[in-house]
């Protein structure tokens, strides 16, 4: 079964995808189309594309990272999701958010995130970021969450 998980507030809307076995083909036919063909994976949802989140960075951590740990039935799939931000008064696809694997052995994960450039320095990854770790918080195994970023990137080092 294939289960939208949303996370909003006024100005946005965070959807991942939360899967069971029966519909990770899907999920992995849908993450390939949004590195394949992003512009018609926005239009399918009904949404603007995005300006910039399918970067070549992007498109290898899906490939490498994502869509080979979705159907490895030992794996959480909760850790193997591709966030997508959507702005919803223009109803526009403005970032990307996903975890870097599974917890390590101390309790941590990692996340990478992109916000397309229109939309930096307006606090929208400090709100996807604030509301992923309320949802995180149920998961027990998860201690802390970490992120790098390069320390000239001011506004990634604030969120």
């Amino acid at each position: 079964m294939l289960t939208l998980i949303k996370l909003e507030n006024d100005l946005l809307e965070i959807i991942g995808i939360k899967v069971d076995l029966v519909t990770i083909n899907i999920l992995a036919q849908k993450l390939k189309k949004h590195i394949d063909l992003p512009n018609d994976f926005a239009m399918e949802l009904g949404l603007i594309p995005s300006q910039s989140l399918i970067d070549n960075e992007t498109k290898e951590a899906i490939s490498n990272d994502l869509l080979p740990n979705i159907a490895d039935t030992t794996k959480d799939p909760d850790f193997y999701t591709m966030w997508i931000m959507i702005e919803k008064v223009q109803k526009a696809i403005i970032g990307g958010i996903c975890f870097h694997g599974e917890p390590n052995e101390n309790g941590e994960v990692e996340i990478g995130y992109r916000t397309d450039f229109y939309y930096r320095n307006r606090g929208f990854m400090t709100e996807t970021i604030a509301g992923l770790i309320r949802w995180i918080r149920e998961n027990k195994h998860v201690k802390a969450i970490k992120a790098e970023t390069l320390i000239e990137n001011s506004s990634s080092v604030k969120v």
